[in-house]
């Protein structure tokens, strides 16, 4: 069967999973490293404009987003570097499974953890010297053991894979705040 009557199929069967799978297939075919990637450029690109705020959108500045990010991938990293593969022990977590799934932190749902919260003063120096932390993480990534973990406080344990992805959706969670404050600044 040819990939158009597969579709056709998938569409005319009407079942949620077919709309996920369906909505999967539209992803552009980029792995979460290349997101984070990506997203580590758009996250210095706004490094200069960290002091725009627009409280409808968020109650801090655009530099608490930058500063919090970079601290998320920082932090993340260091955890699966120091965890013990062999004490992996995987866990149900519904909300770690749904966040997943779609790919997406609905806004004003969670509390940061104390680990990640930005300084009250954020400065430019400390947010490059962050951000080349992070690239610096993210290129040794692969080199992690593949049952390397952290442990999220709301979404539980964390494999190397999944963690990847969460930094994915986190970065992107953050960038979609920044987007706004500076589209709505009224400053």
């Amino acid at each position: 069967m040819r990939n158009r009557q597969k579709m056709k199929l998938l569409l005319t069967s009407g079942s949620l999973f077919s709309l996920f799978f369906i909505s999967f297939l539209a992803l552009p075919p980029t792995s979460d490293r290349d997101a984070i990637e990506n997203a580590l450029n758009e996250l210095e690109s706004y490094i200069p404009l960290q002091d725009s705020i627009h409280p409808e959108v968020s109650k801090v500045a655009v530099g608490w987003h930058l500063d919090h990010s970079l601290r998320t991938i920082n932090e993340i990293y260091k955890a699966l570097h120091v965890s013990d593969p062999e004490e992996y022990k995987g866990d149900l977590n519904l909300g770690r499974s749904f966040l997943l799934l779609i790919n997406k932190i609905p806004r004003g749902r969670a509390e940061a953890p104390e680990i990640v919260l930005p300084p009250d003063t954020i400065y430019s120096d400390s947010l490059y010297l962050q951000l080349a932390t992070a690239r610096d993480h993210i290129q040794a990534y692969e080199a992690l053991p593949k049952n390397a973990f952290f442990t999220h406080p709301y979404l539980g344990r964390l494999k190397k894979k999944k963690a990847l992805r969460f930094i994915a959706i986190h970065t992107e969670h953050h960038l979609k705040i920044i987007r706004d404050i500076l589209k709505n600044n009224l400053r």
